[in-house]
């Protein structure tokens, strides 16, 4: 293997914008890998927790990665939609005729920066789902998983997930329809853009072209950055 191949992918893709579709794990094209087939189990899997969809029982609570995790809503929300996973059931229910392959929401996942403490963590995460998600309109449950073992190296490197709704999640007539500008080309670009500005810039230098909804592009390693967040890497251990 090359550095290349070696390399964190969270590095090289600190960004990750993923489709939810009822497809699920199959392979399609776009990139619809690594995503569960309904927004709740989703929902459960970033959060850690117990509960079911249309499948079946859904069990993540023996996982032990769970740093912290919650929800960020428009300033007008109503009282109902922080009721835990009530907007991603609700969404299952109101998609449930679609396709398989009609996109639900989106699960975006984001590399933190391993050198920080988990409040620092919490705040950046916090700060994009509300700044730059659900002040546009849309519902975002977030959630961080890392863990590290006695020697301080993590074994599950720092990221955030965020599960984004691309559909009207209100209860009004239009719900469950899709919402273009919540999806479209200008929000994944902003979603990129604001979460790199966040990073230190030895991370923002090693990250490549995006890994999002219906584009896939080969990690192409800045290697002008390799010397810098090697070392910033290496002096952690």
């Amino acid at each position: 293997m090359n550095a290349m191949t070696n390399f964190p992918l969270h590095d090289r893709r600190p960004v990750s914008i993923r489709p939810v579709s009822k497809a699920g794990w199959h392979q399609m094209s776009g990139d619809r890998r690594c995503t569960h087939a309904s927004a709740m189990a989703n929902y459960l899997y970033i959060t850690r927790g117990v509960g079911a969809d249309a499948r079946g029982q859904i069990d993540y609570s023996h996982r032990d990665d769970l740093v912290a995790h919650g929800l960020e809503l428009p300033a007008n929300h109503s009282c109902w939609a922080e009721e835990p996973g009530r907007i991603w059931r609700e969404l299952d229910e109101s998609t449930a005729h679609l396709a398989d392959d009609e996109v639900r929401a989106w699960h975006v996942v984001v590399t933190l920066p391993a050198n920080e403490y988990p409040e620092i963590w919490i705040a950046m995460t916090r700060d994009y789902a509300l700044r730059s998600i659900a002040a546009h309109g849309p519902a975002v449950a977030w959630s961080i998983h890392a863990r590290t073992h006695a020697g301080s190296q993590a074994t599950v490197p720092p990221h955030a997930h965020l599960l984004v709704t691309t559909r009207v999640w209100r209860h009004e007539a239009r719900q469950g329809q899709t919402v273009p500008v919540w999806c479209g080309p200008a929000a994944r670009a902003r979603l990129h853009a604001n979460w790199l500005a966040k990073l230190p810039q030895s991370m923002r230098a090693a990250a490549v072209s995006p890994y999002s909804a219906e584009q896939y592009v080969p990690a192409r390693l800045d290697f002008s950055a390799l010397g810098g967040l090697m070392a910033a890497q290496t002096s952690k251990i």
